[in-house]
Formats: C-alpha cells, sequence, structure tokens
C-alpha cells in the first residue's frame, strides 16, 4: 500500500494522470493490441496496458495526452458498418502546427491497398507517426498541417470506389518547386507491366519519391516540377494499348528537354524490329556501350526503349538503333 501511495504521489508530482477506457466494439486482442500501438505511435503514450477479458485499455500520461487517447480510443471503438463520414481531426493544443487525423480507408478491401496507401503517405508526404487498425480500415496519421492536408488529398485520390474517377485536381503543389501527382494509368495490364512503368520513370527522370497504387493502376511522384512534367510525359508516351501500332508508324522523334539537368535529353525509340525482350536488351546494352549512356530502360510491352542523355550522346544512340535496326 505503501508503494502505491508513493507511485501515485509521483506520478501527479510529474503532471500524469491514469485512464482506463472500455472498449465496446472490438472484441479480439488483435484488435485491442492495434488500438495501443495507434496510442503509443501517434499520442506518445508509452504507458498502455491492455485487459483482453474485460476487453478495456489504461493509459497512464499528461493530462493532454490522456484527452488525445480518448478522442482515439472514440475513433477507434466503432461497428465496422458505422458512418465514417466527414473530418475526423484533433489538435492537441490551439494554434500549434500539429494535428492528428483519421482516414477511413472504407474502398480499399484488401490489406495490400491499405498498406500501399499508407506507405505512400508516410513517403509523399514525409509523415513517420501513423498506423493502420485493420478492424475498421482507420489510418491514424500526425503532423504538421502542411503534411496532414497532403495525406488527405493523397486519401482523396487513392481511397475511391471501383470505377469512380479520382477528384480534381490530380496535382498537388507544395511550397517551393515540388509537385506531388497521381498519374492513372489505362493500359498496363498487370503488375509486372505496372512496375515497369514505374522503374522507368524512376531511371528516366531520376525521381526517388514514386509510388504504385496495384487497386488503382495509379502511380504516385513527388519531386520537382520539371521532374513530374517529364514523368507526365512519359506516361502520355507510354500508357497506349500494346497492340497499337501509330507510335511505329510514327517517324517524327518522341523526345523531351529538360532545362536544368546536363543530361538535358530524352527520347522513346520503339524498336520495331526486335522481336524478342532478349533483342531489345541487346540493342539497350548496345546502345549503353557505344553512347555512354547509363540512364536508359527497356518498357518491355511496347517494346520501347527511353534513354535520356545530352543531344550529341542520343545522336549516338540514334544511330545504334537505325544500324541494328538494318541487320
Amino acid at each position: 500500500m505503501r508503494f502505491a501511495i508513493i507511485a501515485f504521489a509521483a506520478s501527479v508530482a510529474f503532471g500524469q494522470t491514469s485512464r482506463v477506457f472500455p472498449l465496446t466494439q472490438n472484441e479480439n486482442s488483435q484488435a485491442l493490441q492495434e488500438i495501443a500501438t495507434v496510442l503509443r505511435v501517434t499520442a506518445d503514450i508509452q504507458q498502455v496496458s491492455i485487459d483482453n477479458i474485460k476487453r478495456t485499455l489504461a493509459v497512464e500520461g499528461t493530462p493532454e495526452k490522456i484527452a488525445m487517447a480518448e478522442w482515439l480510443v472514440h475513433q477507434m471503438d466503432l461497428p465496422t458498418n458505422g458512418n465514417f463520414s466527414g473530418v475526423h481531426e484533433y489538435r492537441p493544443a490551439a494554434g500549434s502546427d500539429d494535428v492528428l487525423r483519421v482516414f477511413y480507408l472504407t474502398h480499399a478491401s484488401t490489406p495490400q491497398e491499405r498498406q500501399e496507401i499508407a506507405t505512400t503517405i508516410r513517403s509523399v508526404a514525409d509523415v513517420q507517426r501513423m498506423f493502420i487498425c485493420s478492424a475498421l480500415g482507420a489510418l491514424a496519421v500526425r503532423g504538421t498541417n502542411q503534411q496532414i492536408a497532403l495525406a488527405a488529398w493523397l486519401t482523396d485520390q487513392l481511397n475511391r470506389a471501383e470505377n469512380v474517377a479520382a477528384p480534381a485536381p490530380n496535382e498537388y503543389r507544395l511550397p517551393g518547386d515540388d509537385v506531388a501527382r497521381v498519374f492513372e494509368l489505362t493500359h498496363p495490364q498487370t503488375s509486372q507491366e505496372l512496375q515497369e512503368m514505374v522503374t522507368l520513370m524512376r531511371t528516366i527522370g531520376d525521381i526517388q519519391k514514386i509510388f504504385v497504387s496495384h487497386a488503382r493502376r495509379a502511380v504516385v511522384v513527388r519531386a520537382t516540377g520539371e521532374r513530374v512534367a517529364l514523368a507526365a510525359w512519359l506516361a502520355g508516351e507510354l500508357d497506349k494499348p500494346v497492340n497499337g501500332q501509330a507510335a511505329t508508324r510514327d517517324t517524327a522523334p518522341h523526345e523531351y528537354w529538360l532545362s536544368s539537368s546536363p543530361d538535358n535529353m530524352v527520347r522513346v525509340f520503339y524498336l520495331a524490329g526486335s522481336r524478342t525482350p532478349q533483342d531489345r536488351q541487346q540493342v539497350a546494352s548496345q546502345v549503353r556501350k557505344a553512347a555512354g549512356i547509363q540512364r536508359l530502360f527497356v518498357y518491355s510491352p511496347l517494346g520501347a526503349l527511353a534513354v535520356r542523355g545530352t543531344a550529341g550522346k542520343m545522336a549516338i544512340a540514334e544511330r545504334v538503333i537505325d544500324e541494328m535496326k538494318a541487320q
């Protein structure tokens, strides 16, 4: 008893308090554990204990953290068929640049879809404190006003019913020269083809923050305005039907010029005469060797070779490709 009194006095002295939350909707231990993890990750509450028999969560922290925990538990302890409309947002202190928001991923039906959205938000919006509660498909995110605004835009773009178009605009401009954009692609039919498109954009555009939503056949990028514009041009060049012949008949060069890089020319060559993947990779190897070009990638569904380099290197690449077509 003496120890309990001392511990309580110490908690009061440090401004700590405790609270027990009974849960009414979550019956299994996994759901309780997920809610406890949300409290630890987003509310910074480390003293969380679970009673699986009583279905309760006991927390200890400052009054501010307890208030945040109460709000979070209320957001997570809901029936799975509940009404999740509206904005679910909590601001720990008035006027501070600190926001906690819960997004309900009601149209992401599988764990993979939810994880893709969470990974995209984490990386594109630079958010560190976030966690998914799988029972509700609820994603708790904590960050600055700017991070939460971008997270909300990304969620609107990716958490949609099937065959429902993304709300406009499909581009989000951040302070400075950064732009986030979602490209909805039509013709990549498989996950492999979609991943090839992502790898090509990353390689040719030098884009580090690029992610894919397989369920929406969408690619999300964040980069400078010029690099995002290049990604848009590449998507326009390559998001075409596999059996289409318009690109192969077009004799005009398919090229794009950048202004801020020594390797300022990008070109797409359609390797109509190269029948097999091995033939196309051989062309790519010869171009790399002869022109000294490192940034190139074969998009196999169209038999297209995307190349980036100087105008001089591009002339060599064109000559090599023409010579190999003539063989």
